[in-house]
């Protein structure tokens, strides 16, 4: 019975605490009461209310007239730094501190990721390791998704800035191991570092055939075993070949569908004919249980049910 309404206790305590930036300032609301834990002026963005609930991560954004390079700081609920850390570039040159964070997470209890900004084309992912100071992980590309388990991040591999559309097809990937599309016959393939994906754009002179653009969101299934993605295919033909933009080319033969990839590269296609993207981006798609995804949009819902 004591333990019963210990576990009441603490659950009732982890619905009363969170923590916001107000005027540049870390608060933390607990029991309906108000605490200012930060008070240098600094401008600081996204405070993060670690699992545990016992520890706050914020970063400093650094703005041109601060001088300052953008700082990751983790405080105690009573607002003790308890340790800091600048994400520096690794994955591509120059090897520098992080001109620009994009965001952060808890990644359980003693991990805290942080995005980079690269170019417009690429940004770079961290983990680091708190009791250590230590980068448990290091990726390129975008849209970085971490599974349910915390073990692994899919997100978007990095493409050339710049590039013509034929050379930004995109290609999924869960940390360095590349899963969708592969050509046929290949098993999924690591790739550290950045080396240009497995070809699957099949050109013919001027036409190129085969491009993949995905939605911006991908999900993972509840057991991280299947990551869904919207991903629409369609065929460009550039009016010359010097050619290197969209522009300068003309789209055709667009097909979207939902596609299942699991880790070992098996992919699962749901026709999404019939709709733009205009309605595509309108849509939320969410796992009902491990086998089963709905779409929704208002009082539409298609379910899709996966092997």
């Amino acid at each position: 019975m004591r333990m019963t309404l210990f576990l009441l206790g603490l659950l009732a305590w982890s619905v009363q605490l969170r923590v916001e930036i107000r005027d540049s300032e870390v608060w933390v609301v607990r029991d309906g009461r108000e605490y200012q834990l930060t008070a240098d002026g600094k401008s600081k963005l996204q405070a993060e209310l670690s699992p545990a609930q016992n520890r706050i991560a914020y970063y400093e954004q650094c703005t041109e007239a601060e001088h300052c390079t953008p700082t990751v700081i983790v405080l105690d609920l009573e607002g003790h730094r308890i340790t800091s850390f600048q994400p520096r570039h690794q994955a591509f040159p120059p090897a520098e501190a992080c001109s620009s964070i994009l965001s952060i997470a808890w990644v359980g209890n003693n991990v805290v990721s942080a995005v980079c900004h690269g170019n417009p084309s690429m940004s770079e992912y961290f983990e680091i390791d708190l009791s250590t100071g230590q980068t448990v992980r290091d990726l390129v590309g975008y849209n970085f998704t971490v599974s349910p388990s915390g073990k692994e991040v899919a997100h978007v591999g990095w493409i050339p800035h710049f590039a013509p559309p034929y050379a930004k097809s995109e290609y999924l990937q869960i940390d360095h191991r590349t899963i969708y599309p592969l050509p046929k016959g290949m098993s999924p393939v690591e790739q550290k570092g950045l080396p240009e994906p497995p070809k699957v754009v099949r050109q013919k002179g001027l036409l190129y055939q085969g491009i993949h653009e995905f939605m911006p969101e991908m999900y993972w299934s509840p057991d991280s075993l299947r990551i869904a993605v919207v991903d629409c295919v369609y065929d460009w033909k550039a009016n010359s070949t010097e050619s290197q933009s969209e522009g300068d080319g003309e789209e055709s033969n667009r097909l979207c569908s939902l596609v299942v990839v699991s880790r070992n590269g098996e992919a699962v296609f749901f026709g999404l004919n019939g709709l733009s993207e205009e309605d595509l981006r309108k849509f939320s798609v969410s796992w009902v249980n491990a086998h089963q995804l709905s779409l929704e949009k208002g009082s539409l819902t298609k379910t899709f049910t996966v092997p």
